[in-house]
């Protein structure tokens, strides 16, 4: 089940990797309306596996000339000669994904209070590429599901299942009875905190970040079952939360090889 989204503008998403995660999966449940594609790269293989797709879906292609492509992008520059014309991205249901898609191996990533685009973004491509089931935002305190998301993400937002909740705290109290375990990350010290090295996942699990100014909110904190944290031997005494999540996603992946089913 898909949250229509209200705002269902026309949307342009550019790139090979983008669209064609877009034909594969199409996590969004975007309406596509077009495909166009410049005639200089309708032989390139990559773009014949697009119009392989779009002929399955029967979606519409258009080839046109280079000039009029650019014209469409507008100032849009790396587009690689391919453009998908779109509706706007529509969110999950976290009931009914709870309801029906719960496995052994579940993981979802929780945001709390990220509004940097930049950040949301590489975090949606940590979280694609090693293998999370979707991340949940808050519709207030959070990053706006926007047109740049899915460059910023390389595409990897059209792969990607996005879930909206009112309440964070109610979302994160439905998992748990769902029997999720909770993870928050921190950069306080404290006897209770676990480092990464030194904590076995249970699964399914939920992993939550907070922002990079305030971390997770209190009432966030206190609804985890297990804070863990980065030992860092450096100076720096914090990192970007987009490279910690990235390091926590690996860290998770190598030590608990095999358990996703």
């Amino acid at each position: 089940m898909i949250m229509e989204n209200n705002n269902q503008s026309l949307e342009h998403i550019y790139g090979i990797n983008a669209i064609t995660t877009l034909l594969e999966i199409n996590a969004g449940h975007r309406k596509i309306y077009e495909i166009i594609i410049s005639d200089r790269r309708k032989q390139d293989k990559r773009i014949k596996n697009i119009l392989q797709l779009a002929s399955k879906r029967e979606i519409k292609v258009r080839i046109t000339g280079e000039k009029d492509l650019k014209s469409l992008a507008g100032e849009e520059k790396s587009i690689q000669n391919i453009i998908a014309r779109v509706s706007a991205y529509n969110t999950g249901d976290l009931d009914h994904y709870i309801e029906n898609n719960v496995h052994t191996g579940s993981r979802l990533m929780i945001l709390d209070g990220i509004t940097d685009i930049g950040n949301f973004g590489s975090i949606i491509r940590n979280c694609r590429a090693f293998g999370f089931d979707g991340i949940i935002l808050p519709k207030k305190r959070s990053v706006s599901l926007n047109r740049k998301v899915s460059k910023i993400s390389a595409g990897a937002l059209e792969g990607t299942s996005i879930f909206m909740v009112t309440n964070l705290t109610r979302a994160i109290k439905k998992l748990k009875t769902a029997g999720f375990w909770i993870y928050g990350t921190t950069l306080e010290k404290d006897k209770k905190i676990r480092d990464i090295a030194d904590t076995d996942f249970v699964f399914p699990l939920a992993l939550v970040m907070g922002s990079e100014d305030k971390g997770m909110s209190r009432i966030v904190t206190d609804n985890c079952d297990v804070l863990i944290s980065i030992r860092l031997t450096g100076r720096m005494q914090s990192l970007n939360v987009s490279v910690a999540s990235g390091i926590i996603l690996y860290y998770l992946q190598e030590k608990h090889k095999g358990e996703k089913t």
